[in-house]
């Protein structure tokens, strides 16, 4: 594993993320001051996920063609132009430009698959999870670091700009941190050596034919399964979680932001520092199998937390709950993303990851109506739902795990 590139990546991966999440937590905010109504907010998010799931594929299957860094600069400066539209529409109190906003960011939003992809070209077979987690943390510590920044910038955009425009700052901090990490690509990050490009009469592709194809590999079939059903999961919890902390530990958004960094920490220390040793230890399919009962574990802490009366309780279970479904769901997404990108030749790394990312696209764009209707129909549903999902999804990786998986033939 070549430390250099990989260090490199892995930096420019906490820039973006840090935009990324200092933006994710105003995106209410926006769509509540330009008066959008729940279903709209949904809609919002809904579409975002929709442009994923076509273009992720498409973005990857060039990264394959054309070079990593190319589809990294087109996707990071997207970044920079969405975030910027989302500034603007605040100020212009615009709700079809907070649209067109998420839907460029979405089309362009091929960072996470492209730089897996990267992952996947510099790091070894062995070191193929351990590179995946220190992604993983990348993604973790950006996210804890995200929101912070975003909390200062409206606080001082409060008081330089008022309340009406100080929410903008936020959003063209964002634009300002992407162009950042556009600038890091451009100036530092070598483009990684493959083992093949695209031949040149490859070039006909379509991403339902790629989706179609990948379905029908054998081997890659149960693994995007796996992917959009655990992802499905998470989401039934993302969307209803804030609700809960705020119902149940009597909390406003400092505290419950103060809530997601400790979650952050628990991510970072376990896919910075647990994935790589374990995957090693005891292997990647057997930890795949694992995870989602542990991370089963914490779905149902947080439904009894749900269900207690007593905030000391509820505070007590949110804290252990925690340990759980972070060690769950830190091991699933690198040992997940590492037999995934094993799966095809490789110079088709990107194409299959995106068809990844695409599946938990999908399964984020299903999942937001469904979770709020659990919620609606008890707070404790959406917890033990996803439990019971994630003791599914153990059984069905156990059964995957005894098919032994190992790299196999390439996507046509």
């Amino acid at each position: 594993m070549d430390p250099k590139p990989l260090r490199i990546i892995l930096f420019v991966t906490f820039v973006d993320l840090v935009g990324f999440g200092l933006i994710i937590p105003l995106q209410a905010v926006y769509a509540e001051r330009l008066g959008a109504t729940g279903l709209t907010f949904g809609l919002l998010i809904g579409t975002y996920a929709a442009m994923q799931i076509v273009f992720n594929p498409i973005l990857g299957r060039w990264s394959d063609r054309v070079g990593r860094r190319p589809v990294l600069l087109i996707s990071i400066f997207g970044s920079v132009l969405s975030h910027t539209l989302l500034g603007v529409a605040d100020l212009a109190h615009s709700l079809p430009l907070l649209f067109v906003a998420r839907i460029l960011d979405g089309i362009t939003g091929a960072n996470i698959a492209t730089a897996q992809a990267y992952i996947a070209d510099v790091t070894h077979d062995e070191d193929r999870a351990r590179g995946m987690g220190l992604l993983g943390a990348a993604f973790g510590v950006g996210f804890i670091v995200g929101p912070a920044i975003g909390a200062g910038l409206a606080a001082v955009g409060h008081v330089v700009s008022g309340p009406d425009y100080g929410t903008s700052w936020p959003a063209f901090g964002a634009a300002c941190i992407a162009f950042i990490a556009f600038l890091l690509v451009w100036r530092r990050l070598p483009e990684p050596e493959r083992a093949k490009s695209l031949a040149p009469d490859e070039t006909r592709w379509h991403v339902f034919s790629a989706l179609r194809a990948a379905l029908n590999h054998q081997r890659l079939r149960p693994l995007l399964l796996l992917a959009f059903g655990t992802n499905f999961a998470l989401v039934l919890l993302e969307v209803t979680f804030v609700f809960l902390c705020l119902a149940q530990l009597g909390i406003g958004e400092r505290g419950t932001g103060l809530v997601f960094v400790y979650f952050g920490v628990l991510m970072v220390f376990v896919q910075g520092g647990l994935v790589g040793r374990l995957a090693r230890r005891v292997g990647e399919l057997r930890l795949l199998s694992i995870a989602p009962f542990i991370t089963a574990i914490g779905f149902l802490t947080f439904a009894e937390m749900a269900r207690t009366e007593q905030t000391n309780v509820a505070w007590m279970l949110l804290l252990v709950g925690a340990i759980p479904f972070s060690l769950g769901h830190g091991l699933t997404g690198p040992n997940l993303n590492s037999l995934i990108s094993r799966q095809a030749d490789h110079g088709r790394q990107g194409t299959t990851l995106g068809l990844s990312q695409s599946a938990s696209s999908l399964a984020r764009t299903i999942a937001p109506p469904i979770g709020g209707l659990l919620w609606d129909a008890g707070p404790s549903w959406p917890y033990v739902s996803g439990a019971v999902l994630l003791v599914c999804l153990g059984l069905f990786a156990i059964s995957v795990a005894r098919r032994a998986i190992t790299p196999s033939r390439p996507l046509p």
